[in-house]
């Protein structure tokens, strides 16, 4: 038989010719699942111990895979290149390598199982490790934005809606906001570590594997709850790649919102908030600049997230079952996001940590038409029906607008004109602090609710860290 073409694959029995160069480089992909290589590793050395349990390896045997497995893992990471131009992906590269250096016997550790369940337990493992060290960074923002609250606490600021003055608010409260919203992304990511805990291995490549394999112990050994029950769905689908792009894009637009909150206060015509210089950065132009460039690549990459999510979503939306080589695709949407979710969190965490927090540019930007709401419940409580007293309030507003003047600057002479009871006596209880005070319900601004917000966030930390 005429010798084949083009490169030699460990698959290619069946063919007559090689791949094509242009096929290579479509279809290669170690260059980015070599991401996957500590997965892989471990999904091998359990799958080992399943086939000992079968008999098709000898412990013996499982000890000299085992011992080339880890060989490979510590070359990698001591920097040494092991691939060729002819590994496939990295399953197939750290195959060889082990057939390289311990012989034939290597080539036994792929027995009873494909690539597809290979891969869909690598990629399993993958995110399930992932997910744990992205909670953690979670739980580490929310502790230093509890500190934060903390040691502010009882500090007043202007609250916004629309990008205006709304009402007066405790710094400490728009904090808490950040705190509780991200409770729940550390929520989301306990659920999915709770959903995902089937072992894909066994499956096959789809109908299951031909060989009496323990799927429970080698569950147990990869730390999965209990294999799956149906090979098809086990590597067919890819909907924990769906949800733990969601999760990571919900962390990102939840970080979005808030950079895009500090970008703002970092503004001279804000000043709200001053970001230590390691967050910052400077022009190439103009030598006076100090951009606040940390909160805008969050914001920035924020989008990428997004983008990622549903490049995913499309991908799968038309995949025939079981599996088609489109899924090869999935894994970079994750990789990205799974670094770019770490980085935006460490940089949210260590900036709000560092910054400077100035309250005395917020006290003095603080306009009096905060205190409209009050004026018009205190109308309320003098027994004014609240669409009376909205009117009042709004035509003393409206009336101030065409002076140029705050509303509480006109006499008390156009209050009472305006239906306002004892205006001398509501002006003086008219204060910032005396709004606050009025919103002590649970979940509102006043200093109570506030220090019964830090109570249960301490309580929420202490579970997340218990987990």
């Amino acid at each position: 038989m005429a010798e084949k073409k083009g490169k030699k694959m460990m698959w290619d029995g069946r063919f007559d010719c090689g791949m094509a160069q242009s096929m290579i480089d479509l279809s290669f992909s170690l260059d980015f699942d070599k991401e996957l290589l500590e997965e892989d590793i471990q999904g091998s050395l359990g799958h080992g111990k399943g086939l000992v349990e079968s008999g098709v390896l000898t412990k013996t045997d499982y000890a000299k895979i085992r011992k080339g497995l880890l060989g490979i893992l510590d070359d990698v990471h001591a920097g040494k290149n092991l691939w060729l131009p002819t590994d496939e992906d990295v399953h197939m590269a750290v195959e060889r390598v082990l057939t390289d250096r311990i012989g034939d016997l290597g080539k036994k550790i792929h027995t009873g199982r494909s690539r597809n369940d290979q891969v869909s337990t690598d990629f399993k493992l993958y995110m399930r490790h992932r997910a744990v060290e992205i909670r953690a960074l979670v739980v580490e923002l929310q502790k230093n934005v509890l500190d934060v609250a903390k040691k502010n606490f009882g500090k007043i600021m202007p609250g916004y809606t629309h990008l205006q003055q709304a009402q007066p608010i405790l710094f400490s409260h728009y904090m808490m906001s950040l705190f509780f919203a991200l409770s729940r992304d550390v929520k989301r990511l306990d659920n999915f570590l709770d959903l995902h805990v089937e072992l894909p291995l066994g499956s096959g490549a789809i109908a299951g594997s031909a060989f009496p394999y323990h799927r429970q112990l080698v569950a147990e050994e990869l730390g999965f709850e209990r294999p799956s029950a149906n090979s098809i769905d086990a590597v067919s689908h890819r909907d924990m790649a769906l949800e733990f792009l969601n999760d990571l894009a919900i962390i990102a637009n939840t970080l979005s919102r808030y950079a895009e909150d500090f970008v703002i206060w970092s503004s001279s015509e804000f000043g709200y908030l001053t970001l230590s210089d390691a967050f910052s950065s400077g022009s190439s132009m103009m030598p006076q600049k100090k951009n606040p460039d940390s909160m805008e690549l969050i914001r920035g990459k924020s989008g990428r997230m997004l983008g990622n999510y549903t490049a995913m979503f499309t991908l799968v939306k038309g995949a025939p079952l079981s599996y088609s080589r489109d899924l090869q695709e999935d894994k970079q949407p994750v990789f990205d996001s799974t670094h770019t979710a770490k980085v935006l969190l460490r940089v949210m965490s260590e900036a709000i940590a560092s910054a400077r927090w100035n309250f005395d540019r917020m006290e003095d930007r603080m306009l009096p038409a905060l205190l409209a709401t009050d004026l018009a419940d205190i109308l309320v409580e003098d027994g004014v029906p609240f669409r009376d007293a909205h009117r009042i309030v709004g035509s003393l507003v409206g009336e101030a607008a065409k002076l140029g003047e705050q509303f509480t600057d006109l006499s008390d002479e156009a209050w009472a004109a305006k239906g306002v009871p004892n205006p001398k006596d509501v002006k003086k209880r008219l204060t910032f602090a005396y709004s606050v005070s009025r919103r002590n319900i649970e979940g509102g601004t006043g200093a109570n609710s506030v220090k019964n917000q830090f109570k249960k966030a301490e309580a929420i930390l202490k579970k997340e860290l218990k987990k």
